[in-house]
C-alpha cells in the first residue's frame, strides 16, 4: 500500500500544487479519507514556518470534525458547501509537508499497540481535536504550529492504526492544552493587576 507521502504527491498537479475538494478526497481515498483529511488540514500550519491564511479556516473544519468524533460518527459529515468548495495548498507548503510526513513515516508502524489504539477511542480523539483546533484557529501569531503538529500526529495515528503514535499525540495534547490554559490565566492575572495599577494611578492623579 502507498505511503501517505506518495498519495499526496499523486494528488498534486504538474506545478506541485494540491488543488482539490474534500468531496473528491473522500471519494478517492475512501476508508483512508478520515486520517488524510485531518493530516491535510493540519500540516500547512504544522510546518516550522507556517503559511498565513490556512490556520483559521482549516482549524474551523477540524473543530467540526472533532465534534463529529465526539458524537461517535464513524464517517466525516460536512456541509455540502464545505465538501464541494475547492481549496489549494501551494507547492512550497506541499513540499514542506511531504518532507515532514516522510520523516514521521519512519517511526510509524501500522496496527501497532492495538490495545492502546482502542483505549484512545474516537470520542477522546474528538475532545482533543476540538480543543487543539480551537487554539489552532485563533488568529494569534506563533500559537498555531504546536497544536497543528499534534493534530497531524493524531491523523497519522488514525490513518495507520498506530496506538503508540496516538498515545504520544494524546500526551502532547494534554501538555499543550495545559500550557495554553496556563498562559491565558497568567495573562489574565497580569492584565488585571496592570489594570488595577492604572486605575489606582488615575485615582491618585485625580
Amino acid at each position: 500500500m502507498q505511503r501517505l507521502s506518495e498519495q499526496i504527491l499523486d494528488l498534486c498537479n504538474d506545478k506541485g500544487e494540491l488543488v482539490t475538494t474534500l468531496s473528491a478526497l473522500n471519494n478517492q481515498l475512501k476508508d483512508q479519507s478520515l486520517g488524510v483529511f485531518i493530516i491535510l488540514l493540519s500540516f500547512p500550519s504544522a510546518l516550522p514556518v507556517p503559511a498565513a491564511g490556512y490556520s483559521t479556516p482549516f482549524g474551523i473544519i477540524l473543530l467540526w470534525i472533532g465534534w463529529l468524533f465526539l458524537r461517535g460518527h464513524q464517517q466525516i459529515q460536512l456541509p455540502n458547501k464545505w465538501l464541494n468548495k475547492p481549496f489549494k495548498i501551494n507547492a512550497k507548503i506541499v513540499r514542506g509537508g511531504i518532507k515532514m510526513i516522510t520523516f514521521l513515516e519512519k517511526f510509524i508502524h501500522p496496527n501497532r499497540a492495538p490495545k492502546l489504539y482502542r483505549l484512545i477511542n474516537r470520542r477522546l480523539v474528538g475532545i482533543n481535536l476540538m480543543l487543539l483546533a480551537l487554539i489552532m484557529a485563533l488568529p494569534i501569531p506563533l500559537t498555531n504550529t504546536f497544536p497543528a503538529a499534534i493534530i497531524l500526529l493524531f491523523g497519522l495515528g488514525l490513518l495507520e492504526a498506530d496506538g503508540i503514535i496516538l498515545g504520544i499525540a494524546q500526551c502532547l495534547s494534554i501538555f499543550a492544552i495545559g500550557l495554553y490554559v496556563a498562559a491565558v490565566l497568567i495573562a489574565g492575572v497580569f492584565g488585571l493587576t496592570t489594570l488595577k495599577q492604572i486605575l489606582r494611578a488615575l485615582h491618585l492623579m485625580g
